[in-house]
């Protein structure tokens, strides 16, 4: 078999995180380590809840283990006020969580940071963590487990935004969840791929392309068709005129799987965790005026085809049945 690429997910798994997950679960050229979950679009214990039964889904075989609840140096959120939930629905999983088998997989027994810490170890190759969250558990792996970071090939994560927010007005949400957690990651010295809105944002599925899941997807199609309904609404009400609700956390595994459907430059990025206005910026240098690049920024990306990768991953997943 060709070289497959050795990921550890780490998510807040809800709606476009699922479909991050299908899509790298439905490609042959992805090799899935282990997932890793953190709060985020949800409570850190309903993200791993949604894990494990979108794993029994995709018949997925790989540890999954629970990570941070909450920000390096915030409070726990109480999810039942949090404005997310109506995003993704209560559950995360717009609602429809009820939908899937009780899990066979249970959770490991040791948290996020040493299950990656292990993975990396037990891996023959570098691996790339692929972080669609809050970076907490990135980060305090890198703190925890320094003589690891030889092992990792790279970040490819899904967060921040050259220009303007979601979360905030210059600050996109898993960023914004953990500023000082983004800072440590940008300061690694690590390769990173950010995908942010600037590109996630022209990742949109379109209703033409939601009547496909169902067509070509079979069981897997159909809960992912349904998952997604209420997180369309949600779209329509913030712009009734978008071609429809964004897949932002498919974005860094599309572009593992085929970088030129994703459009980069070399950027130097800072995450600004002091200021007034401007907290949880991601502080983009497009011309890289006085620093040298730390991150490859998405600009841009080839909505067709990254819709198709979606298509294809289906097809692959159900290719037994």
């Amino acid at each position: 078999m060709s070289y497959r690429i050795p990921i550890i997910f780490d998510t807040d798994i809800g709606v476009d995180d699922a479909f991050a997950l299908l899509l790298a679960a439905g490609n042959p050229s992805i090799d899935i380590l282990g997932i890793t979950t953190v709060f985020g679009n949800n409570s850190v214990d309903n993200c791993t809840e949604n894990a494990l039964r979108v794993c029994e889904l995709l018949d997925l075989d790989v540890p999954v283990a629970k990570g941070a609840r909450k920000s390096l140096f915030g409070e726990e959120k109480d999810y039942t006020l949090h404005k997310n939930n109506f995003v993704h629905g209560e559950d995360g999983l717009g609602g429809k969580r009820y939908m899937l088998k009780d899990p066979r997989k249970k959770v490991e027994d040791c948290d996020a940071v040493d299950l990656i810490a292990r993975l990396v170890r037990r891996s023959d190759e570098k691996v790339v963590l692929v972080p669609v969250g809050p970076l907490t558990n990135i980060a305090m792996f890198l703190l925890t487990y320094p003589e690891l970071k030889s092992q990792i090939d790279g970040i490819a994560l899904m967060g921040g935004a050259a220009y303007g927010g979601n979360y905030l007005p210059l600050a996109e949400a898993n960023i914004a969840n953990d500023p000082e957690a983004a800072k440590i990651v940008f300061q690694s010295g690590l390769k990173i791929v950010m995908c942010g809105l600037d590109a996630t944002e022209k990742a949109m599925l379109s209703k033409d392309d939601r009547e496909m899941l169902r067509v070509v997807g079979g069981s897997i199609g159909t809960f992912y068709y349904d998952m997604v309904k209420d997180y369309v609404t949600v779209s329509e009400r913030f712009d009734p005129n978008r071609l429809g609700p964004c897949l932002h956390d498919s974005v860094p595994v599309a572009w593992l799987i085929n970088p030129d459907i994703v459009k980069t430059e070399p950027c130097h990025v800072e995450v600004d965790i002091v200021g007034q206005y401007s907290k949880a910026c991601t502080v983009t240098d497009v011309l890289c005026r006085d620093n040298k690049p730390n991150a490859m920024v998405a600009f841009d990306l080839n909505r067709e085809e990254f819709i198709k990768l979606h298509l294809d991953a289906l097809k692959w997943l159900n290719r037994n049945q």
